[in-house]
């Protein structure tokens, strides 16, 4: 997942930058944009009631881009962006206290069968209050890939 950082704009990619361990969505750290910019594998944090647009794409396969609870489903194709736009409308917290699972959370899941490790492909959404999405936001700029 691909934040932008404090000045509002996403950073440069480029293909030939990916590397599955140090570099995975090829961010191009030439780019003066792309120094502040926030990038965390497999979980995706939300505010609350505040639309979302998430922009898709694949390095290799078609994958599926699905949030059950959210009623989103989307594939991910080699080459092109695929837009979803969706809003949250329901925390983390709310989910597991109506489901009565402390553990429960909304699950990012690959919905194609797109290769051997099809089984491992999953992430989280938190989605919080604002404020909370605000302290978060704020520890993970301490990590930020390019210093």
């Amino acid at each position: 997942v691909h934040y932008p950082g404090p000045d509002g704009v996403f950073g440069r990619t480029r293909a030939d930058l990916i590397d599955a361990e140090i570099n995975p969505l090829g961010l191009d750290g030439e780019d003066e944009a792309t120094r502040d910019d926030i990038i965390v594998l497999n979980q995706m944090h939300l505010p609350i009631g505040k639309p979302v647009h998430v922009r898709l794409t694949s390095r290799d396969v078609i994958h599926g881009f699905g949030i059950p609870e959210f009623r989103v489903k989307r594939d991910a194709i080699p080459g092109s962006i695929a837009n979803v736009y969706f809003t949250p409308t329901m925390s983390t917290k709310d989910l597991r206290e109506k489901t009565n699972d402390e553990y429960r959370n909304f699950e990012i899941a690959c919905a194609q069968l797109c290769g051997n490790s099809h089984y491992r492909m999953r992430g989280m959404v938190v989605v919080e209050t604002e404020e909370e999405f605000d302290v978060w936001y704020e520890q993970r700029l301490e990590y930020m890939m390019f210093d």
